[in-house]
């Protein structure tokens, strides 16, 4: 299975991987670490857990290697899989949810006291607070579609969904925040 999603990734590059070669490992890791740190971060709210768990996620990728499989399912959408069950397990063991760091308070208030969304323009706050108000599977599609600029085929494999259902959540996903974005009169265009 060929990698579209970035080209210089190749098949045989993960199969040095494979084989132990660390140049190798440290090319994967370039590849495809700042699509899964958006994905996270999205996901969290938090630079620094979102860095936190972007390591862990190649940590257990390095740990995992040698069961991956190509024709099984794209590389890209293996490492999700890996990002999403970590996730998972983090609010686990969260006991709050909606954690955001001091910066963030800070210029939430800030933006409330002239527009809810400052400028009412799209930004990556405003971003993060309007996915706030999907449920995990339409944030963790929307993310990945656009955010890690996923095929949906990778999302439905890093999700164990059909690419039906993933298109349905994107298309509701889409739909719920055009409405947060239109109540909160932010130009997203």
């Amino acid at each position: 299975m060929t990698e579209t999603s970035t080209p210089q990734c190749t098949p045989q590059l993960i199969v040095r991987a494979q084989q132990g070669d660390s140049q190798a490992i440290g090319e994967i890791y370039e590849c495809y670490r700042v699509n899964i740190f958006r994905y996270l971060y999205y996901r969290t709210s938090d630079t620094q857990t979102a860095d936190d768990l972007t390591s862990e996620v190649f940590l257990r990728m390095i740990r995992a290697l040698s069961s991956y499989r190509q024709q099984e399912v794209a590389f890209l959408a293996w490492l999700f899989q890996i990002a999403h069950n970590l996730l998972t397990d983090h609010y686990r063991k969260m006991s709050y949810r909606n954690h955001l760091p001091l910066e963030d308070q800070q210029m939430i208030q800030q933006e409330s006291a002239s527009h809810p969304h400052g400028d009412a323009r799209l930004n990556s706050l405003a971003l993060r607070q309007a996915l706030e108000r999907l449920n995990d599977e339409q944030r963790d599609v929307i993310v990945m579609r656009f955010v890690a600029a996923m095929p949906i085929a990778e999302v439905a494999q890093a999700l164990n969904k059909s690419e039906d259902a993933v298109k349905g959540l994107q298309r509701r996903g889409l739909a719920a925040l055009r409405d947060v974005l239109a109540d909160w009169e932010v130009q997203y265009d």
